[in-house]
């Protein structure tokens, strides 16, 4: 695929609302709660979670079933879960676009191709070099990708996705607003958020949804100017 010089050839996608997501979170309940109970326990929860995210650790998944279980009875239904997950989603548009046009430093990520299936390492590489002398900030945001690849590939697939790409762009975004001064519970509590945003997102596309794929990229319009 041709990759242009100039970022602003990336076009944004339509956001999704909040009720397509919530449509396609009560789908992934569905297949979720594959024994038919008619709710998820916290097992089941963080089963799911581990399958996207292997390091994700029992007391965070207990958090996070708290957070979606509105009742506290220990027990996820499909309201519950398609309301929650739609929710956080549909934030994390708004999250992603704290700070002016694409967050920290004004820049989004770099993107993976249209299509978003993804960038190798050396793909990232090859598209550095093409605009390490004409883009300065998209050589760095690239380099960045490059240098963490492990971390910024979180289903592990040996490609960064736009959505990975994001997700690692605002994790940056925290650190550094960790480095400032920042209230280390506040920015405990965005991390956390961040962090369980981007599973979900990882779960709805391992489960095909469409309407996720799109909820974070497209919070920052995915335009870039050089």
């Amino acid at each position: 695929m041709h990759i242009q010089s100039s970022a602003s050839s990336w076009q944004p996608r339509t956001p999704p609302s909040q009720e397509q997501l919530k449509t396609q979170a009560s789908d992934l309940f569905s297949k979720l709660d594959s024994s038919a109970k008619g709710y998820l326990d916290a097992s089941d929860f963080s089963k799911a979670l581990q399958s996207v995210q292997q390091d994700t650790s029992d007391s965070q998944s207990s958090e996070w079933f708290s957070q979606l279980d509105a009742d506290a009875d220990g027990k996820l239904t499909s309201d519950e879960f398609s309301t929650g997950v739609s929710e956080q989603l549909y934030n994390a548009r708004g999250m992603m676009g704290a700070g002016g046009p694409g967050g920290m430093n004004g820049m989004p990520p770099p993107p993976p191709p249209e299509e978003d299936s993804g960038k190798t390492v050396d793909e990232l590489t090859e598209m550095l070099d093409k605009v390490k002398d004409s883009d300065t900030n998209l050589a760095t945001d690239l380099q960045s990708i490059i240098d963490q690849f492990d971390q910024a590939d979180a289903d592990q697939d040996g490609k960064v996705t736009r959505d990975e790409a994001m997700a690692f762009k605002e994790s940056q975004k925290t650190s550094s607003s960790d480095a400032s001064g920042s209230s280390a519970t506040t920015n405990s509590l965005s991390a956390s958020q961040m962090q369980l945003q981007h599973t979900l997102m990882q779960l709805m596309k391992s489960y095909g949804a469409t309407a996720a794929a799109t909820a974070a990229t497209s919070s920052s319009s995915l335009s870039m100017t050089a």
